[in-house]
């Protein structure tokens, strides 16, 4: 009998992604996902710097190393 197992989607909630360009330190949190209706998947982004900003990035942005990269969690950078 095989088992169907479901592929671990590439985001998930709390991950941290580096934008290319941005300032060394500065990390973008994973806070909400959810598939649109045209059934492409999209993050919703922190980031809790001197001025608190909030941004929309579809997945696929967030994989793609021209675009973002993935950061340390603040966890496990301690």
């Amino acid at each position: 009998m095989t088992m169907l197992r479901r592929k671990a989607p590439p985001v998930q909630i709390g991950d941290r992604f580096v934008k290319a360009g941005d300032p060394p330190g500065r990390a973008w949190d994973v806070v909400r996902l959810w598939t649109t209706v045209d059934g492409v998947p999209h993050a919703r982004m922190e980031n809790n710097g001197q001025q608190r900003e909030s941004r929309i990035i579809s997945v696929s942005a967030l994989t793609d190393p021209h675009f973002f990269s993935p950061a340390p969690n603040v966890s496990s950078a301690a």
